[in-house]
């Protein structure tokens, strides 16, 4: 698959995501907050590292008035579109907590990936 071709998976994998959540109703999101929050998700991976960062959102509201653990349901579905695998929020956050450091570069590039194609889909299209 090219880097075109990924990013386009990926931005398809974003919308659906999003389209099909709980954040989203009859097309409109919920809160504006969610906007900040699934922009702020790959900024904290870089910042804090992959395992704080699935902390704090799994964790659910802190100082927002959203719940940061639907954001963990995002990057699960689309974990989920790009391993042809069904893992709900909890369980995806279990994987990565387990995870071994040595093992986390790959499956951090991946969810990286992820935040980003949500953060470009939310600012970007209208559900």
């Amino acid at each position: 698959m090219t880097v075109k071709e990924r990013k386009d998976q990926l931005m398809k994998w974003a919308n659906e995501a999003i389209r099909d959540s709980s954040i989203c109703n009859d097309g409109v999101i919920v809160s504006e907050s969610y906007n900040g929050q699934i922009a702020a998700f790959s900024v904290s991976v870089a910042i804090s590292g992959l395992k704080p960062a699935m902390a704090l959102y799994y964790s659910g509201k802190g100082s927002s008035d959203v719940d940061k653990k639907k954001i963990i349901g995002l990057i699960a579905d689309m974990y989920s579109k790009d391993t042809n695998t069904t893992i709900s929020a909890d369980e995806f956050y279990k994987k990565v907590i387990e995870k071994e450091n040595s093992q986390l570069p790959e499956l951090q590039k991946q969810i990286t990936e992820y935040g980003i194609a949500l953060k470009l889909a939310i600012r970007t299209f209208k559900f």
